[in-house]
Order: C-alpha cells, then sequence, then structure tokens
C-alpha cells in the first residue's frame, strides 16, 4: 500500500510539473525595456494605461450625493454599490455629530440589530434601527439632509436615562428631550 501512495504521489508531482513548463511556455514575452510590450489580452497593462486608470478612479465626479435614493430601502441595501452608512457624506455628517465612538459604532451600524426602511420625514432622511432583542430601551435615529451635510441623531438607552433621549449635532454640545427615537 506504500509503494501505491509513493507511486501515485510521484505521479501527481511529475503532472504538475508538466502543467507548470506549459503554463510558462503560453506566456507572453516582455521587453522590460519597453513598456508598452506588455500583452495586455493577457491580463497585464502598461504603466500609462495604469496611471490612467488610477487618475480615472481618484478624481472626484463633481456629482452632489442625493441621499434621497435611499428613502424606502433599508440602510444596508446598496445604492451605487454603496450601503447607506457607508456613504462618505453619511459617515462624514454622523462623526461630526458624535463624539462618543461606543455611541457612534452603535449608530453606524457597527453593532448590528433591526433597523426599519429609511423615510422622508420633513425634509430630511431618517433612519431607525436599535440594539437587537432590546429595541425598546435601546435605539438611534438619524436625521440628514438628501445632501448629506448634516446630521442630528437621536439616542436613548433608558439604562442610562429612563424616558430621555440624548440629541446629537455637528457643533453644539448633547440636548436631552423627553420620550423616544420613534419618529
Amino acid at each position: 500500500m506504500r509503494m501505491l501512495t509513493l507511486f501515485l504521489a510521484g505521479l501527481v508531482t511529475m503532472g504538475c510539473d508538466s502543467a507548470d513548463t506549459a503554463s510558462q511556455a503560453d506566456q507572453p514575452k516582455v521587453d522590460t525595456a519597453d513598456p508598452s510590450s506588455v500583452d495586455a489580452a493577457a491580463g497585464g497593462t502598461t504603466p500609462e494605461a495604469d496611471a490612467d486608470a488610477a487618475a480615472t478612479e481618484t478624481a472626484p465626479t463633481g456629482a452632489a450625493v442625493d441621499l434621497a435614493a435611499y428613502v424606502g430601502k433599508y440602510p444596508f441595501d446598496k445604492v451605487s454599490d454603496l450601503a447607506f452608512f457607508d456613504q462618505p457624506a453619511v459617515k462624514s455628517a454622523i462623526a461630526a455629530a458624535i463624539p462618543d465612538t461606543t455611541i457612534l459604532g452603535w449608530v453606524t451600524g457597527g453593532n448590528g440589530g433591526p433597523s426599519a426602511p429609511i423615510e422622508m420625514k420633513s425634509g430630511k432622511i431618517a433612519s431607525w434601527a436599535c440594539e437587537a432583542h432590546n429595541c425598546g430601551d435601546h435605539q438611534w435615529t438619524v436625521l440628514i439632509d438628501s445632501a448629506g451635510k448634516a446630521a442630528e441623531i437621536c439616542y436613548q438607552d433608558a439604562g442610562a436615562m429612563p424616558g430621555k433621549t440624548r440629541w446629537y449635532r455637528a457643533g453644539s454640545a448633547p440636548e436631552t428631550r423627553e420620550g423616544t427615537c420613534q419618529l
């Protein structure tokens, strides 16, 4: 049995070696002195093409963000390949409003939990969510303008402040209000 195993292992090794040799023979020849000699059809590019692609990817589009496209969707649904809380404008506006990293983690979805579809409330985009199995006592709402410039966030932790919420806005001290974050 041991002899059969060694024999089979030898055959496999020989097959791999010949496959490597064949695949190397099929590779395009590249003249390192001529950057245009890379065979693009084989998956290669020229340095010029790489530079053009990098410039295109990093060039600002100038297009304004319209968060209204998220209305009717859940925060984890993607619009133009980005979930609501992955939008740079949303991240920036919320981070500017909430100084506490723990609360920031809850609000931006880092800890998971149920959420409602995004709505339009009084001209602002509204996203509500809560802690799994503790929605009545631990919930939050993000209100943000459709351009993503300014956010107002309601955060409720009934364990810390029964019957009250804390509201956050960039450039302002947190404000305490009565009630919950369900609008």
